[in-house]
């Protein structure tokens, strides 16, 4: 497997780092013909990782996040000459409850408590956090062989004492995302440009956002300012949320493109 050959054509470092540890999957599975699983992708990653195995022969794939809907995925490899039904994904759920003023925990803590016990973003999935019934969780997705080391290890996300507990994968909980939709009026569908509506952002501020490699357009990360945008499409920037386009409507009297987006509350 010539795997330079195979991303010498990807620009993102980061895109091409993910790639070639896919390709080790990939070679690892057509050697041994074992099973196996990649780290947890972004969208783009699982997209670009299927079309890059899709070249190779001897191969399948399929992607989970453990849930439909899962943003963040892993993709697991496996001979052709199995059937996918019978394949199962390596990766397990957890559930973590707290006291009272579990209400005040978000994803950065999660994310910053994970990390803080030595472990990479990359090895945990979605954190799906919930309120029912007066009650604080939050649903964990990560691979099976971590789980019995943030069972042991994870008892505080920022300064709230947590219970842990496996749970099935088909009993996570999806997130039920409310979204706050508004129309702008934008000079062009050039990125930048759409940054400043969506975000308020002036011209300048917007392009060194992107400049910064801040910015992701359907989680790829974009560095020119002229990037066209267009419907249905995705924008992160960091620190600062995302945004996405709902629809691309006419234009103005004065020649200004109507825009309507939409943005988590």
């Amino acid at each position: 497997m010539d795997k330079e050959k195979l991303i010498q054509h990807i620009e993102d470092p980061v895109l091409k780092q993910a790639m070639i540890k896919v390709l080790d999957k990939a070679q690892t599975v057509l050697k041994s013909h074992e099973i196996k699983a990649t780290d947890f992708l972004t969208p783009h990653q699982v997209q670009y990782g299927k079309k890059l195995l899709a070249t190779l022969h001897g191969i399948s794939c399929y992607s989970t996040g453990g849930y439909e809907g899962a943003e963040r995925q892993v993709l697991v490899i496996f001979p052709d000459y199995l059937d996918e039904s019978s394949v199962e994904a390596p990766i397990v759920a957890l559930e973590a409850t707290g006291s009272t003023q579990f209400h005040s925990i978000n994803h950065r803590d999660y994310l910053g408590s994970i990390l803080g016990l030595g472990l990479k973003r990359e090895k945990i999935g979605d954190f799906l956090l919930h309120e029912e019934d007066q009650k604080h969780f939050c649903h964990m997705v990560l691979h099976e062989e971590l789980k019995d080391f943030i069972l042991f290890n994870l008892e505080k996300v920022g300064n709230v004492k947590v219970d842990l507990k496996e749970i099935a994968l088909d009993t996570i909980i999806p997130p039920e995302i409310k979204y706050q939709e508004f129309v702008s009026n934008i000079s062009s569908l050039r990125l930048d440009a759409v940054l400043g509506g969506g975000f308020k952002l002036s011209r300048s501020d917007a392009q060194s956002l992107i400049s910064k490699e801040f910015v992701s357009v359907n989680w790829e990360t974009i560095k020119k300012n002229f990037y066209e945008t267009s419907e249905g499409d995705v924008i992160s920037v960091r620190g600062k949320g995302r945004i996405h386009i709902v629809s691309i409507g006419g234009t103005t009297k004065s020649g200004r493109i109507k825009i309507t987006m939409k943005k988590p509350i």
